[in-house]
């Protein structure tokens, strides 16, 4: 990789590893706090400074290691013209990585009218954090199922297809529970490059080939019905039940997830195995399930049948080969989803001015205050400090709709790794 280098990585974390306050203000206010909840803040910044000493001795200039070995690295009695010089040092280095940001994001300008769509919507889809399920290799081409819900991919789940393979790298194989941290895109003479650093454990992985393709999965709407829904529908399809009784057990959830199926907008469905996109066609109503030797077919799919056996209660796809697709229906339902979004609040994607974001998250707001947090989690590394200014707010927020979008967004913003220990230790403790 040329940029997102574990070297890179390395030194980013060890960039946001000491965050103090740079005024006297902010210490009298930053002590204030935890008086407010009855904490000692000295106890707190020793056992800080004890988890992260080894570190700061080895990244920190030797000017610092005085002040680090006696404990007032993080005090507010640390002299200030010490403070100053480390305030500057230590902005330097974020600067230093995010530097390589820039240099990244530059370099993918640069090349981004010769590289193909599907590769540049592959590097643009924020992806940081996805999780891979899914590894499928058949000869030259290879096949990538990530789990999107803790990404900022628009997809719950993502399929990466990459055929026409020249090369591939990686000090490990890529395995399932790997996370996607960050991507960069280049071309050689023969092909296309795409590179990721995956983390859990940490890897660079590059692959040049010749087509790169990227598809979207949605939880399908019909999955998200609430207890609510549940109980409504108990009655309705319990009468339909006895009026066609059956001689076996269903599961507990078929009869209210056929029964709104069939009364909603059809809906196309798919369920995401290691090597294709099963396409469902349509569930069967219960007057259309009929027993066959050991197993009841509940769907019809373009190349098969989906089908409940009666015993284990397990689901099976009986296309070209059998395969086992879940334990039970619930574990069914869960893989189930859909090629279509509905941005049911588009506004709020929106972005906001920069010189907007801080006045918009003081604001009582609250769809300010979502597109503000939007637009910050595009691009977290350049607003370190407005976050560090404005996420405690948001936590402590007497509102308590504030609070929980602080507490969605502080999720996040945790994932990207860019805050120091210190800050982070300060949110746990005020949510």
């Amino acid at each position: 990789m040329k940029f997102f280098t574990k070297e890179w990585y390395d030194k980013m974390q060890k960039a946001h590893l000491l965050t103090i306050p740079e005024s006297d203000e902010e210490w009298m206010d930053f002590i204030k706090s935890f008086e407010e909840d009855g904490e000692d803040v000295y106890d707190y910044l020793r056992e800080d400074l004890e988890s992260i000493k080894d570190e700061l001795l080895q990244t920190l200039p030797e000017i610092f290691h005085p002040y680090i070995l006696d404990g007032t690295i993080n005090q507010p009695t640390l002299p200030k013209e010490v403070r100053d010089e480390l305030i500057i040092s230590l902005k330097a280095k974020i600067e230093e990585c995010e530097k390589v940001l820039d240099e990244a994001n530059n370099h993918f300008e640069h090349i981004r009218e010769n590289l193909p769509e599907e590769l540049i919507s592959i590097l643009e889809d924020g992806l940081h954090d996805a999780e891979l399920q899914y590894i499928h290799r058949d000869h030259d081409a290879l096949r990538l199922t990530l789990n999107g819900e803790g990404s900022f991919s628009k997809g719950d789940a993502i399929v990466i297809e990459i055929t026409g393979i020249k090369e591939e790298q990686s000090e490990i194989p890529l395995t399932p529970g790997m996370f996607w941290l960050y991507e960069e895109g280049d071309l050689n003479n023969k092909s296309f490059i795409l590179s990721v650093l995956f983390d859990n454990p940490m890897t660079e992985w590059k692959v040049a080939a010749k087509q790169f393709s990227i598809t979207h999965f949605y939880k399908t709407q019909i999955f998200h019905h609430d207890q609510e829904f549940e109980k409504e529908n108990h009655s309705r399809h319990k009468a339909k039940k006895e009026r066609h009784s059956l001689p076996y057990k269903l599961p507990d959830q078929y009869a209210s997830f056929v029964t709104a199926l069939h009364e909603g907008e059809a809906e196309k469905m798919y369920f995401l195995t290691e090597k294709e996109a099963i396409e469902i066609d349509r569930f069967l109503s219960l007057e259309e399930l009929k027993l066959e030797g050991s197993v009841i077919p509940i769907a019809v799919c373009t190349n098969g049948n989906i089908v409940l056996h009666l015993e284990t209660q397990k689901i099976f796809y009986l296309g070209a080969n059998t395969e086992e697709l879940a334990e039970n229906f619930e574990k069914f339902l869960e893989g189930l989803y859909s090629k279509q979004f509905v941005d049911e609040m588009p506004l709020l994607s929106e972005p906001l001015p920069t010189e907007e974001l801080e006045s918009a998250l003081f604001s009582e707001d609250l769809e300010l205050i979502i597109r503000a947090w939007n637009t910050i989690v595009q691009e977290p590394e350049k607003h370190i400090p407005l976050i560090e200014k404005t996420l405690p707010y948001s936590l402590q927020h007497e509102n308590e709709e504030i609070q929980q979008i602080g507490e969605v967004y502080m999720d996040h913003i945790l994932s990207f790794n860019i805050l120091s220990e210190q800050f982070i230790n300060k949110l746990r403790k005020s949510t």
